[in-house]
């Protein structure tokens, strides 16, 4: 026999589940069944997209559609027993992705200092747990090779990544930071009172003053770079390039046809990605642009340059979900935006 103790709380369960189940029975389920019925035929088509989503759900996997959409006009890479191609067959065409990487945050984002190309400016706590987070966004990805600019931010964000792949850091110098002369370490709301030549910089990248690096001056040396990864046979297919804000905005401008006076506009948040494709015979594809796994990825920076003065609260640090980051009142500033 059942125990009363057993008896009594059969009885409860029993109170509970028969009113849910009757009326699931009238009620609910011949009319979820009818109402439901469209939406579950579609569900069933699209069921194995679903299942490659739970499986890989990730930018790396998008990349890779993308790369897959981009080469369409590719075929098997068939042969003859003399050498020659099916007739109307093409030849596979190669493509490579760049996938350019800006560091972590650095203490110089934090304080709101302009670092140039200034030795020893490191990633904070929180720049390295961005650089992890990037590392697991390209998880996906048979990364082949992980070029850097050789500035500590960068190299150590570089290293964070390439760990994961087992690969050498290559270092390019020529991907380094915008020189930014005079102002190299100054605090952006000090030079945006003191110095009337930051706002013409700001408003005119291309103009610089002397001592400073101009936006034509500072794309030359990065697109010479890229351009010699491109015709390394020695970097494979997935190359990684950890740079700086400028740098990578002005890679993008150049292979998108942005005149360079408006790649200021292009924002580069602290280890975000943007991807470029380059296949044989085509123009470049842009895959991605400033994206990370952070929720405010698509927040854009608060205000304009010429808003930007010197106030009580101009040296506070920000604050996003508990940590510190970079303000970024220079909107369109070069360097100084998101350095």
């Amino acid at each position: 026999m059942d125990s009363p103790s057993h008896s009594a709380r059969h009885t409860m369960w029993r109170r509970w589940l028969l009113p849910v189940a009757r009326v699931w029975i009238l009620y609910v389920s011949p009319r979820a069944a009818r109402l439901a019925w469209p939406w579950l035929l579609a569900r069933a088509r699209l069921l194995p997209a679903d299942l490659r989503s739970l499986r890989a759900a990730t930018l790396a996997q998008r990349l890779m559609e993308q790369q897959n959409e981009t080469s369409t006009e590719t075929t098997t890479d068939k042969t003859q027993a003399n050498g020659a191609r099916p007739e109307g067959e093409r030849k596979p065409v190669r493509v490579q992705r760049i996938l350019l990487v800006r560091h972590g945050q650095s203490t110089f984002n934090v304080e709101g200092r302009l670092p140039s190309q200034l030795p020893n400016v490191a990633l904070t706590d929180e720049g390295r747990r961005q650089a992890h987070q990037a590392a697991v966004a390209l998880a996906g990805l048979n990364i082949s090779a992980v070029v850097s600019s050789p500035l500590e931010r960068a190299r150590e964000t570089a290293e964070i990544i390439a760990r994961g792949w087992g690969l050498p850091v290559r270092e390019e110098p020529r991907l380094m930071d915008t020189e930014m002369g005079r102002w190299a370490g100054r605090k952006i709301s000090e030079v945006n009172k003191d110095d009337p030549e930051w706002l013409k910089f700001v408003a005119k990248p291309t103009e610089p003053p002397e001592g400073v690096e101009g936006f034509e001056q500072v794309r030359q040396r990065v697109v010479a770079a890229i351009e010699d990864l491109r015709a390394d046979p020695t970097v494979g297919d997935d190359v990684v390039v950890v740079a700086h804000a400028d740098v990578i905005k002005l890679i993008v401008a150049h292979y998108t046809h942005v005149p360079l006076d408006s790649a200021r506009f292009i924002v580069v948040g602290n280890a975000s990605i943007s991807a470029l494709a380059f296949a044989e015979g085509y123009e470049p594809t842009l895959l991605a642009v400033n994206w990370t796994m952070a929720p405010h990825w698509l927040v854009s920076p608060s205000k304009p340059a010429a808003e930007a003065q010197a106030s009580p609260e101009a040296d506070k640090l920000a604050q996003r979900d508990g940590r510190p980051v970079a303000e970024e009142p220079e909107t369109g500033a070069p360097s100084g935006v998101i350095m």
